[in-house]
């Protein structure tokens, strides 16, 4: 029995646990896989969530975007807040409305940051820029899926 327990506690003692993000980690993050450095975003931040995006914020290569850093001990409040309760499509997108009549494609990532693309019409589509920022994401952080 006290094997047992020995060879449960090393197994989860070994198993790595996803990373939670400072604003300075993402943004680092960030910066090294493109180049481009991401400033806070004040009006859009609280105590408990940091919103980065870059300067000028609409950008040809990825869209208008912004990256959340969740404080670590309110992520599963902030996800729901953030995809107001829907579902995920099949890439993990969960389309959520702005206040200008738009569409927002929110997607999740391990462990506390979440990504909003701002999609460039009334639609919920993605594009190329969408893409690339995924991709861009996935390099440093895990996407959550579901």
């Amino acid at each position: 029995m006290i094997s047992a327990l020995a060879t449960a506690a090393l197994l989860v003692a070994l198993v790595p646990r996803a990373h939670d993000f400072t604003v300075p980690e993402a943004q680092r993050a960030f910066r090294s896989h493109t180049g481009l450095p991401l400033v806070r975003f004040a009006a859009a931040s609280t105590p408990e969530v940091t919103s980065l995006r870059t300067r000028p914020h609409n950008t040809v290569r990825y869209g208008e975007f912004q990256l959340f850093v969740l404080k670590p001990t309110r992520v599963q409040h902030w996800r729901r807040v953030f995809t107001h309760g829907t579902r995920a499509d099949a890439r993990g997108v969960h389309w959520v409305p702005d206040q200008a009549g738009g569409w927002i494609a929110v997607t999740l990532f391990r462990r506390n940051l979440i990504l909003a693309w701002f999609a460039p019409s009334p639609s919920r589509y993605t594009d190329e820029r969408w893409t690339r920022l995924q991709r861009t994401v996935i390099a440093f952080a895990r996407p959550v899926r579901g």
